[in-house]
């Protein structure tokens, strides 16, 4: 019989399984992503767990593993930390924690532990919720959610091995410059002029996203280069992308 485990964990989705129970995905400081199943979730009894769970909650997180490499485990106790509830007040902030919490999911293997992500995931979320600077215009709240957001888009590609090569050519090694570059997702990086002929997926690199050292600014744009590029390692959309950019726009 598995043992339970107690960590800290970040809820990523809820969804409902039965008129009882819902099914929980966490990001958690010691075994990474798991799938839960909280049995009486949304009907309480005196021997099942009841407490509620929500999106993007931060807890203190007891449960039994999943048998073997599929199926769910079992979410037995679950003590919220924080709820980030000033996420709610502002929608740029609120569809940025969507958008992170949504990219994990598909991009981690369940039970396998990234604490370097976790931190990571915490320090937006906390981030985010935090209060606005006095007098802040709201293109300095939209710039400070687009820098955000590309640190841990860039903490997660980092955790997972799969950061794309931002100052040289992968082909033939030659250093950025910052301009003229193109980008191919199939390739992992950046390709210059002499070589994207070769890349039927690249695509130009827009002025201002790459600064002339090498890496990237921080910049929206920089911010849907490595969109793009996860789109194409998860082989899917985030749906939370979109409303994200719009009100990015809305400055």
């Amino acid at each position: 019989m598995l043992s339970k485990r107690t960590e800290e964990a970040v809820v990523l989705r809820v969804s409902d399984y039965s008129e009882s129970s819902q099914i929980v995905s966490l990001l958690t400081a010691g075994s990474g992503l798991v799938r839960l199943i909280a049995k009486g979730a949304r009907r309480g009894t005196k021997t099942r767990f009841s407490a509620g769970v929500d999106l993007l909650e931060h807890g203190t997180l007891t449960f039994v593993p999943a048998h073997g490499d599929a199926g769910l485990g079992n979410l037995a106790e679950w003590a919220q930390r924080d709820a980030f509830a000033a996420l709610r007040a502002d929608l740029r902030s609120l569809y940025a924690a969507m958008y992170a919490v949504e990219l994990v999911p598909p991009l981690t293997e369940e039970y396998d532990p990234h604490p370097g992500l976790f931190e990571g995931l915490l320090t937006l979320l906390r981030g985010l919720s935090g209060p606005p600077q006095p007098r802040a215009a709201p293109a300095d709240r939209s710039a400070a959610v687009i820098a955000a957001i590309l640190r841990f888009q860039v903490r997660l590609l980092n955790e997972i091995g799969l950061m794309p090569r931002l100052t040289e050519c992968v082909e033939c090694r030659r250093p950025s410059t910052g301009a003229g570059a193109y980008f191919s997702a199939l390739a992992g990086g950046l390709l210059c002029r002499d070589c994207e002929m070769h890349h039927a997926d690249k695509r130009r690199v827009p002025p201002g996203v790459l600064s002339r050292g090498g890496g990237l600014c921080v910049t929206a744009g920089a911010v849907e280069l490595l969109n793009g590029y996860l789109m194409h390692v998860a082989n899917r959309r985030f749906e939370s992308y979109g409303p994200l950019q719009q009100v990015l726009r809305e400055r």
